[in-house]
């Protein structure tokens, strides 16, 4: 039975014991993604990397000389996502629940020439075991601004695993401008729109702040780590077992894009902390969760000429 539906008939009670017990005290549940409140994302298949044409691009031409971290376009990627969701549920008796959910997925990404962007999904996973296959074929079509940023990124066919995986999308790349951020230099934005959570289709509100940090390596590979952290907010409406729901949420992530020296994304690595309540107004119950995320995405990349 979905945990929200356990709760339609019984006030949860707000335990101070229950806020104190220790996560990893608490019981692992089978977790059935048909009825789950987690987001249905993603990730991972294996492909192998061929080596990069070397391209040197990053350049003396920032502040006092220092290098350039670029995004570039004409290139193309295989993206192999991983995601672990644990999601902290009250229980009616004010003790804690911890369920998991391991995601993941392969992608094919193209940035063509005319900075148009596509996103094609070509394997889907998920643990425990869910029907994955209506999504698989799926295509995200938009375009990358000056700024680096995925504009009017729309899907070929909508459905809620679908819709879920958008947000996952446009995590795909940094606000990197193609004219390049000098090292060291920080930069801010604030984005603002309509997105699905879980069953709720929501409004949010992202403000983040990005930094270019200084060259690195990681596996061997010279890169330019772009810092990200993000604070976000969330309002939205559902219906779960024929009762509808609002949903607030108060969220943040942190992570780092590694850039390869020319130019394009080699690896991300994010982490999400989520506070969410549900309520359901008919009874004026509310539900409250916390949700952490860590999500990993691996990039093969060529120039688009050549096959990944």
């Amino acid at each position: 039975m979905h945990p929200v539906t356990r709760f339609l008939h019984r006030t949860i009670p707000c335990s101070r014991a229950a806020r104190r017990s220790n996560l990893y005290d608490m019981p692992i549940r089978p977790l059935r993604l048909a009825a789950t409140l987690l987001p249905l994302l993603t990730f991972a298949a294996c492909s192998n990397s061929p080596p990069p044409r070397p391209t040197p691009v990053p350049r003396p031409g920032g502040p006092a000389g220092r290098a350039l971290v670029l995004l570039r376009n004409d290139w193309r990627a295989l993206v192999i996502m991983q995601r672990l969701d644990s999601l902290v549920l009250t229980l009616p008796d004010g003790s804690r629940q911890l369920q998991r959910v391991v995601r993941s997925a392969r992608f094919t990404v193209e940035i063509a020439e005319n900075n148009s962007f596509t996103a094609t999904l070509d394997s889907l996973a998920i643990q425990p075991a869910a029907a994955a296959a209506e999504v698989l074929g799926t295509r995200w079509t938009g375009k990358v601004s000056g700024a680096g940023r995925i504009e009017g990124l729309r899907i070929s066919r909508g459905s809620p695993l679908g819709d879920d995986l958008t947000a996952t999308v446009r995590s795909f790349l940094p606000l990197v401008p193609f004219s390049g951020m000098p090292v060291g230099r920080s930069w801010k934005d604030t984005t603002s729109g309509s997105v699905q959570v879980e069953v709720f289709r929501a409004s949010e509100q992202r403000t983040r702040t990005w930094t270019a940090q200084e060259r690195t390596e990681r596996n061997g590979l010279p890169v330019y780590p772009v810092r990200v952290k993000e604070e976000f907010e969330q309002f939205g409406k559902g219906s779960q077992s024929g009762r509808e729901m609002t949903m607030t949420a108060q969220g943040s992530r942190t992570g780092n894009y590694y850039m390869t020296v020319d130019g394009r994304v080699d690896a991300v690595v994010l982490q999400d902390s989520i506070a969410q309540f549900i309520t359901i107004p008919a009874t004026k119950q509310t539900i409250p969760t916390m949700r952490y995320s860590r999500t990993t995405l691996r990039f093969s990349t060529s120039l688009r000429g050549d096959r990944p």
